[in-house]
């Protein structure tokens, strides 16, 4: 399967999955990297998460991950802390989710 054949798989998958609820039907056309990035993170399945990996490389989808998904802790805990260990081979996955919270939240204030 092909890039854009992939690509194409998830963003069916999300709109399935009612993942872009907020976004007007018509202007779900072309899917910026990082917005699917963080639908895939969210609300498809491990299976699809590893997909990611073929599209893009680790370090952007890390990015989005840190910039995205950690600051919505504890919602998210346990899926963050899964991924922590699964994807991006971190040690002390509480240390290093609280570290990232606690970095988005400064940066906000």
């Amino acid at each position: 399967m092909d890039n854009k054949q992939l690509r194409n798989k998830l963003k069916k998958k999300l709109i399935k999955e009612n993942a872009f609820w907020s976004y007007d039907k018509s202007s779900i056309v072309v899917i910026p990297d990082d917005v699917l990035i963080e639908k895939v993170l969210l609300h498809l399945d491990i299976e699809d998460v590893q997909a990611l990996f073929y599209l893009f490389p680790k370090k952007e989808i890390k990015k989005v991950w840190q910039d995205v998904v950690l600051p919505r802790d504890p919602l998210y805990r346990n899926i963050n802390k899964l991924y922590a260990f699964m994807f991006f081979n971190i040690e002390h996955p509480d240390r290093y989710i609280r570290y990232y919270k606690n970095k988005y939240i400064k940066s906000i204030v």
